[in-house]
């Protein structure tokens, strides 16, 4: 990014910061560490239930899963949908709120690559 650019962007920040710092509450929604991965991997395949989104994660445990979905439901991020049936059927769907965040994702997800390239020439 040119300097200019970059310049600009953080006297904009500074010009229109509410009296909430917009970041920290964007973090204290998805900043822990599971809430970006199960988010990307609803967006990769929405509609998952739990224990799938579960394998497709890694590495979480049942506890954390099942917290982490909790507060993404109360973030209005993700919809929990209950079929009703014996067994039990819950399925995890994104929201048009948390579908939002893909321009988000993208931009991480292009960061991502870049620095991962930068580190493999």
């Amino acid at each position: 990014m040119e300097q200019r650019v970059f310049e600009e962007k953080i006297h904009r920040f500074n010009t229109e910061m509410p009296e909430y710092c917009p970041i920290t509450h964007s973090m204290k929604i998805i900043g822990s560490k599971w809430k970006i991965p199960i988010l990307w991997k609803l967006m990769l395949e929405d509609g998952q239930h739990y224990n799938h989104l579960k394998r497709m994660v890694g590495n979480i445990t049942n506890t954390m899963l099942t917290k982490s979905l909790r507060e993404l439901e109360e973030a209005k991020l993700l919809e929990r949908h209950d079929d009703k049936t014996v067994p039990p059927s819950v399925t995890y769907h994104l929201t048009n709120l948390g579908k939002e965040l893909i321009y988000t994702m993208e931009g991480l997800f292009d960061w991502g690559q870049e620095i991962h390239d930068a580190r493999e020439s």
